[in-house]
């Protein structure tokens, strides 16, 4: 599948970064904060864009990936969201960048150049290799190797290692491909929890809901 995306560039002090967006605003999705958990909300078609945004983010290891999502409307009208309040940034904790140095950051970035990158959602882990490593390191795992969460500045900034954002994809693709049974559930949903061992356990977590 192709994502069509703008490389944008941007110098703090001796500090220079790359950040990705969809060259495309993704309007069927909101980001809000509902604690004790974030809900993000997502079409089919926004889903499998995130997906791929994801997965950029797994294996681009000195760029963050940047998802506007602020103002945009619920994708499905009977939805208690009013508007999205929240945009969305991911990133590897070993990059070194600090989430207070976000709104600086943004402020600064250049108009950008397109890019068409290619992803495949074959690449996705399969529930069965989730469900597996989730279970041998649910206890072991490093603190350090964990999705942590901060917002700064309107920003759910998530960071974490790749092997986080590879399994992690596995939940957004499957609501893209979702499909409701007829005269069935107007949605579907999931959850990116503290206690699963990809999400550090003093986040609040993010509620996924596909609408049909």
């Amino acid at each position: 599948m192709q994502l069509q995306i703008t490389v944008h560039r941007a110098r703090l002090g001796r500090d220079e970064y790359r950040v990705i967006r969809p060259s495309r605003p993704i309007r069927g999705a909101v980001l809000t904060n509902r604690n004790p958990r974030y809900s993000f909300e997502l079409t089919a078609e926004a889903a499998f864009q995130v997906t791929g945004l994801w997965l950029f983010a797994a294996r681009s290891r000195h760029s963050l990936v940047h998802i506007p999502l602020r103002g945009n409307q619920p994708p499905d009208p009977d939805s208690s969201t009013t508007a999205g309040e929240l945009d969305l940034v991911l990133g590897h904790s070993h990059g070194g960048f600090a989430p207070h140095r976000w709104k600086a950051l943004r402020r600064s970035l250049d108009r950008g150049r397109s890019q068409t990158v290619v992803w495949n959602p074959d690449d996705v882990l399969t529930w069965q290799e989730v469900h597996r490593d989730n279970a041998e390191w649910r206890w072991r795992r490093p603190a350090g190797d964990r999705l942590h969460e901060q917002v700064q500045a309107h920003t759910l900034i998530l960071l974490g290692t790749a092997g986080n954002f590879l399994h992690t994809a596995r939940y957004i693709l499957d609501l893209a491909l979702w499909q409701p049974e007829p005269d069935g559930l107007g949605y579907r949903s999931a959850t990116l929890h503290p206690s699963d061992s990809q999400l550090d356990r003093r986040g609040q977590g993010i509620s996924l809901i596909r609408w049909s």
